[in-house]
């Protein structure tokens, strides 16, 4: 593929419990070199690392942007220039760990890229060199945007990710690199009746774990021993409902928790 989705990101006020639910729930690792205790912390599944931020003075938490490194930034830039000008992409500093630039979709969605043969610097460049797999792995992406369809072929075209299968409308398209999906979701003011509106972006992300009923037993066992590590209660009143209800009608997985921080998870054993 011309394009891997390598990392997620989100900002945080309480980052280090947060990567601790990860890593509790998920097994997600954190790098065994690296070491960035002022700046956040990176877990991981051997394919795609979680970034998780301090909430910083101006920005907004919770879930924050996804990575992807590709063959060619030159050739991705190109193919946005020429089809998609309301696209763009920018160079970061030199300093940053994650990614070598950042860029935004037709709606204004951003992501980082970084080039598949450059080295990266720091977390990535330990990842890669001790890749492995495990049973439990991020696998999904979904961002709610108002021009879905427009941004799902700028995502097939500038980065050849795969359309899994037609979707319903309130379902938007999802996208695949091989392994992890991006999914993008329609968005407008009338689908959030009976409950407060949530501003377009990213919406969830996905994991993927070996069995839902062995998945379900470890949870109820990580919330029993330590509760600052147990998941967001989905539902219980009228509009907490709706927005239980509102996230099932359009996840694709088994079983949608909420992270302590509030992001909502959707997972499958499929």
């Amino acid at each position: 593929m011309f394009a891997q989705i390598n990392h997620m990101a989100m900002n945080s006020p309480n980052w280090p419990m947060m990567a601790k639910f990860y890593e509790a729930m998920f097994g997600l690792k954190t790098s065994g070199k690296v070491s960035r205790p002022a700046n956040g912390v990176s877990v991981g599944d051997g394919n795609v690392g979680l970034n998780i931020n301090p909430l910083r003075d101006g920005y907004v938490g919770g879930l924050d942007h996804f990575g992807m490194k590709v063959d060619s930034i030159e050739t991705a830039l190109v193919r946005m220039q020429k089809k998609f000008p309301k696209a763009n992409i920018v160079k970061r500093p030199s300093t940053r760990p994650f990614a070598q630039y950042s860029a935004h979709d037709p709606d204004g969605n951003v992501f980082d890229l970084a080039e598949r043969t450059s080295k990266l610097n720091e977390i990535y460049a330990d990842q890669a060199e001790s890749a492995w797999t495990q049973d439990r792995y991020l696998n999904k992406f979904a961002i709610r945007t108002p021009n879905a369809e427009a941004c799902a072929e700028f995502y097939a075209e500038v980065f050849e990710l795969q359309l899994v299968k037609a979707k319903s409308a309130d379902k938007g398209w999802n996208l695949t690199d091989g392994r992890v999906t991006l999914c993008i979701l329609p968005w407008s003011i009338p689908i959030f009746e009976n409950m407060a509106i949530k501003r377009p972006g990213p919406d969830h992300i996905g994991v993927k774990v070996e069995n839902m009923d062995a998945f379900k037993a470890h949870m109820a066992a990580i919330a029993g021993s330590n509760p600052y590590l147990a998941p967001m209660h989905l539902g219980g009143s009228k509009e907490a409902d709706a927005r239980r209800d509102f996230l099932v009608r359009t996840a694709t997985g088994k079983l949608q928790i909420a992270d302590p921080g509030a992001v909502w998870i959707d997972i499958t054993d499929e």
